[in-house]
């Protein structure tokens, strides 16, 4: 078993040492030797500086004017975007299952239980149409505040994790809280939800990582505020045959802050759920 753990994580990270490596490369030593760890040419530590310049955006507003939106201000975007969708989505399903779990014997909540199952298992492949137009008639769309808003939800498989979470957690401690005068908001926000602090930043992250990884926010409706992912996408397409290395070298500066907060992050987001009063 080891063994085969350690050739699965070799197949994940080899890929990213190999897109660094070729990241410093110039076009033509990465045509002739794209698996050489050595570059003939030297090391193009200018590569890093194109990609910086080159990775650009232009945006065009609903007077036809033309504004070109930079590497700094698409990683601003992404970040606000990222870090508030991630929390608010989290933090609505942490509250929904909460409530399912501290009053599981009521009929609502077994019913929003019941309902987050049946949507799990339900594919709705042609919504987004009908989700582009509701946004237009509200004034959500291509309103990276709204989007964060209209983030809260209560399903998905992050809802079971806070679910089970709550379950495990005894109720004398909300009883005991409840003894000393907490009402049922405080009862929630501050004993029984801090117990729970480890699996929410842990899924927290892992949301991060993957809308911060996700282009299709400004392809869709988000327009005006463009991301690094979809500067990524963008760059790939916007020229025939685009240079590979400086294709390698964008994709490394956008990777920095997702592994930097992984490594800070890497004991919440690899560590079990501990209970305890």
């Amino acid at each position: 078993m080891a063994a085969v753990l350690l050739i699965y994580s070799l197949s994940l990270v080899l890929p990213l040492v190999w897109a660094v490596i070729s990241s410093f490369k110039s076009d033509i030593d990465f045509t002739s030797t794209p698996f050489a760890i050595v570059s003939y040419d030297g090391v193009q530590w200018g590569n890093i500086s194109k990609a910086f310049k080159t990775m650009s955006i232009n945006v065009i507003g609903d007077d036809g004017s033309v504004k070109s939106i930079g590497l700094l201000a698409m990683l601003f975007y992404s970040i606000i975007y990222s870090v508030g969708v991630s929390f608010v989505a989290n933090a609505s399903r942490s509250m929904c299952a909460y409530v399912c779990a501290r009053y599981s014997h009521l009929k609502l909540t077994k019913f929003v239980y019941g309902l987050v199952i049946v949507l799990m298992t339900i594919s709705f492949p042609s919504n987004l149409a009908v989700t582009i137009k509701f946004f237009k008639l509200v004034g959500i769309y291509d309103n990276l505040f709204m989007t964060i808003i209209t983030s809260i939800t209560f399903g998905g498989g992050h809802f079971l994790y806070f679910y089970a979470a709550y379950v495990g957690l005894s109720k004398e401690y909300s009883e005991a809280a409840s003894i000393d005068g907490a009402n049922q908001f405080q009862v929630m926000f501050k004993v029984m939800m801090p117990m729970c602090k480890n699996i929410f930043i842990a899924l927290f992250m892992l949301e991060f990582i993957a809308h911060w990884n996700d282009y299709t926010p400004n392809v869709v409706y988000l327009k005006s505020y463009p991301m690094l992912a979809y500067a990524l996408y963008h760059f790939r397409l916007k020229t025939p045959q685009p240079s590979i290395p400086l294709q390698l070298s964008s994709s490394t500066l956008v990777i920095i802050p997702t592994l930097a907060i992984f490594i800070i992050f890497k004991d919440k987001i690899m560590s079990n759920l501990t209970i305890g009063g």
